[in-house]
């Protein structure tokens, strides 16, 4: 019995034959050029079509340029100490680094992670510390960059040898 149902196995495996693709033809009517890189932020958008890469653009591209930004300091009790304006610029690095310019008089320089949500990390991993330096190395600073429909929403936490403070406000296309 074994046997016969081992070679009734052996019958129904052989007699399969191997699936072959037919070879893709070309459809005149998928003419809309799209971003085939998962990278990108507006990947397959306009699909199907043709994968065109030239269309694609990436995360730091929602950032990159210049702002005037206008800061609002707030204390650990969240009352406002002071408010700042200055300008902000943004270099993007490749696809998802960047570097922000302008905090502290212009002379320090930020790195972030941008994602393809509109949304910038500062990178953490500068220092030993959670944050990178901000205009000394006892201020530390870590929070985040949204992109709004005319700029950026700036949301940041300074922590410094006295305490904290939380910075927000608006930073405006130059």
């Amino acid at each position: 019995m074994r046997y016969s149902i081992f070679l009734v196995f052996i019958v129904l495996l052989s007699s399969c034959s191997k699936w072959q693709d037919k070879p893709a033809t070309n459809d005149p009517r998928l003419t809309n050029p799209y971003c085939n890189d998962p990278q990108a932020v507006n990947y397959n958008w306009g699909f199907p079509g043709k994968p065109d890469n030239t269309t694609c653009y990436y995360p730091t591209d929602l950032f990159k340029g210049g702002y005037s930004f206008t800061d609002s300091v707030y204390l650990p009790d969240d009352s406002l100490a002071l408010v700042n304006a200055y300008s902000l610029y943004v270099t993007p690095l490749n696809h998802t680094a960047m570097s922000v310019s302008g905090f502290c008089g212009g002379n320090v320089i930020l790195k972030f992670t941008a994602g393809k949500y509109g949304t910038a990390t500062v990178d953490t991993n500068a220092t030993v510390q959670a944050g990178q330096y901000l205009c000394r190395e006892l201020d530390t600073v870590s929070g985040t960059f949204t992109t709004t429909n005319n700029g950026l929403y700036v949301s940041f936490k300074v922590v410094s040898d006295t305490g904290f403070t939380s910075h927000r406000g608006t930073a405006k296309k130059l």
